[in-house]
């Protein structure tokens, strides 16, 4: 276990960060895990309806978003249980402030969402490492239960888990909730659930129904294809989300932005678009890089994530697929690892193809 350092987390570039890099070649954005279908038709229909009202403020409360997502969720979910903010990056900042003060602690467990710790030391909470474990990327159950002290308030863990792709079962989740004293919460970071299709993920809204000290984190970015909208929601047990949700401004969501994510959830068609493709892009574009040589994690996200070859690390490589027009991302904490989105068929041919280039480049 060690202390984080003060490092904070930066955002993915724009495509016009890196244009000149590309010269005049168009740029294939592989770097964010954006849906490549874009919104749903009739998501992008209730906002443009919602902008003809743009001069009138939107509603006070989330009320109606958090009725719609206990329908979608139905097992006898509850609004009480629900609250939105601005991303899913603000869901945490908000069960930050609502679960922690200045100088106790948080656990995380790396390679991980770098979010987590520049908003958690913003905070003033002290953040302790417990990394995942073996190839596998595996969670350290004893580790994290041996890491707990009197002033830990916050564990996280993210399935599936950003950067990796990889993620664990229901075993792993009830032996971490089972072992945490009842002054400590789980955030479970669920945002890229929609796409773990070869593998059942735990069923964690149980145990938010039994109550336990759990907020789960989803977000409207990835699957649904409204990151420009930033829209996120957590869930949680109704005591913990009424703690959360009085940390919330009013009018903390636009007009747009709402009227889109309710409109979202009701579109199965685009979804499962979405998902299908990612089902199999993940799976052919996995199988290609294991066939140039490349060594890569099991992923279950809209993501897949390789380590680059030997005597090159993910800043380099990442460079160099800017000058054939590909845009990837160093994964975090793994410093000669790549994280590069699963797209459309084109955009992942244009991937290997570039990687396939550099390839023959270093060995002629």
């Amino acid at each position: 276990m060690t202390q984080s350092d003060t490092s904070g987390y930066q955002a993915g570039l724009s495509v016009a960060e890196v244009q000149n890099l590309a010269a005049d070649q168009t740029i294939t954005k592989l770097s964010s895990n954006e849906n490549p279908f874009g919104p749903s038709p009739a998501a992008i229909t209730a906002a443009r309806d919602a902008l003809e009202g743009a001069n009138i403020y939107p509603e006070r409360t989330d009320a109606a978003l958090c009725q719609k997502l206990s329908e979608f969720h139905g097992q006898g979910m509850q609004p009480e249980q629900f609250f939105s903010a601005n991303s899913g990056v603000e869901v945490l900042s908000l069960i930050e402030e609502a679960l922690t003060e200045p100088g106790q602690r948080a656990i995380i467990c790396p390679p991980c969402f770098g979010a987590y710790t520049g908003s958690l030391l913003k905070k003033g909470v002290v953040v302790d490492k417990v990394d995942l474990i073996g190839t596998g990327f595996d969670v350290h159950v004893d580790g994290i239960l041996n890491a707990i002290t009197p002033d830990t308030r916050l564990v996280y863990l993210c399935n599936p888990n950003n950067p990796t792709g990889t993620y664990f079962g229901a075993d792993v989740l009830d032996a971490v909730l089972d072992g945490l004293p009842d002054h400590v919460t789980l955030i479970y970071d669920e945002v890229y659930f929609q796409f773990a299709t070869e593998f059942d993920l735990p069923d964690a809204l149980r145990h938010v129904r039994d109550g336990r000290n759990i907020v789960i984190v989803h977000s409207f970015s990835k699957a649904y294809g409204l990151a420009g909208m930033r829209v996120g929601y957590g869930i949680a047990p109704e005591r913990i989300a009424a703690q959360i949700r009085k940390r919330k401004r009013s009018f903390h969501l636009n007009s747009m932005g709402m009227a889109a994510a309710i409109a979202a959830l009701d579109d199965t068609a685009h979804l499962d678009r979405t998902v299908t493709n990612n089902t199999a892009e993940r799976a052919r574009l996995s199988e290609a890089l294991n066939d140039m040589g490349f060594e890569v994690a099991r992923s279950q996200a809209n993501f897949v994530m390789f380590r680059c070859p030997e005597g090159k690390d993910a800043k380099t490589l990442t460079n160099e697929l800017v000058t054939h027009g590909v845009m990837v991302r160093p994964a975090f904490d793994l410093p000669n690892h790549i994280r590069a989105t699963v797209g459309l068929p084109d955009e992942n041919t244009r991937l290997l193809n570039a990687l396939k280039s550099l390839q023959d480049k270093a060995n002629p």
